[in-house]
């Protein structure tokens, strides 16, 4: 039978849908912090998000796993090449935001679903129907169309949806515990942002207020919380329904970005259109399978 399987994991699916709701508000946090340096909020991101990780790590009696998996080098395999991908993808996603190009990561994240399906299929050999593979093709049909049509390559969106599929598929390989692979993540990284950020950007420590040095702090939380949730949902149900579901993000940052005044371009538009279209097509396909799911689990009972 083609098509994902209908055993879902109730909880792994409300920790998606919510990881993926906190994630199309952030842009409206690092708008708070657009007066400060990037990679001074990419640093801080990354170094609090350790600090906020490691805490809860004690506190849930992880502990004992984490130095386990630290010392597990097939876990480790595909949890430091997770901990690059994230720390590129944040930083690219906080200076897109911050340089008021809102849309260009909207495009990137509607994108994701739609390169989750396609590593769903080649890295985990997930099953697949021609409808679905139709809604990928008329989706990169719209950004092949963009690039021929207006000769600019929107590397922003590409590399968002990319990079995060990418660590999507680390995350699911590893297997690890939702928060402590966060926590090695973090953990791995720190070090390199706290020693760049005190080297290379020391002015930028001059200009931070008492209110902005809280929300510094507490990106750590903003960073990490949405993660555990996602590692929790990755490792418990299907990669193509993990990155389905992430349309709900992307939707959102849309809003706000309209909201803050953003207009899309043509180019924009032409992808907005074609992804949407591939969007709705990969829904039908989602609920075709599921009643043939359910119809073959009635006959087989």
């Amino acid at each position: 039978m083609k098509g994902i399987s209908m055993r879902i994991n109730m909880k792994a699916l409300f920790s998606a849908i919510l990881c993926y709701f906190m994630w199309g508000t952030l842009p409206a946090y690092w708008n708070l912090l657009s007066g400060y340096n990037p990679l001074l909020i990419l640093c801080s991101r990354i170094v609090f998000a350790f600090v906020f990780t490691a805490i809860f790590s004690m506190i849930t009696g992880r502990m004992k796993l984490l130095l386990e998996t630290l010392r597990d080098k097939a876990a480790m395999r595909f949890l430091i090449p997770a901990s690059i991908l994230v720390t590129f993808n944040w930083g690219l996603y906080i200076w897109a935001v911050n340089s008021r190009r809102i849309l260009d990561t909207t495009i990137g994240y509607y994108l994701c679903p739609l390169i989750a399906f396609l590593f769903g299929i080649l890295i985990f050999r997930e099953k697949f129907s021609k409808l679905q593979l139709s809604a990928v093709a008329l989706a990169f049909s719209g950004v092949l169309i963009s690039v021929i049509a207006y000769g600019s390559f929107p590397f922003v969106s590409i590399s968002l949806a990319v990079s995060f599929g990418a660590y999507g598929v680390m995350k699911k390989k590893a297997g690890a515990d939702p928060i402590v692979g966060i926590t090695v993540e973090s953990m791995v990284m720190a070090p390199f942002a706290l020693v760049f950020a005190l080297v290379f950007i020391p002015e930028s420590f001059i200009t931070v207020t008492t209110s902005g040095a809280l929300l510094l702090i507490l990106s750590g939380v903003a960073s990490a919380a949405p993660l555990v949730l996602y590692a929790r949902a990755v490792n418990q149900i299907d990669y193509i329904i993990v990155g389905f579901l992430q349309y709900l993000s992307p939707t959102i940052t849309l809003i706000y970005g309209l909201i803050s005044g953003e207009r899309p371009s043509a180019s924009q538009i032409v992808s907005y259109v074609f992804i949407g279209l591939g969007l709705i097509v990969f829904s039908i396909a989602l609920v075709r399978s599921s009643k043939e799911n359910a119809t073959a689990t009635s006959l087989h009972n």
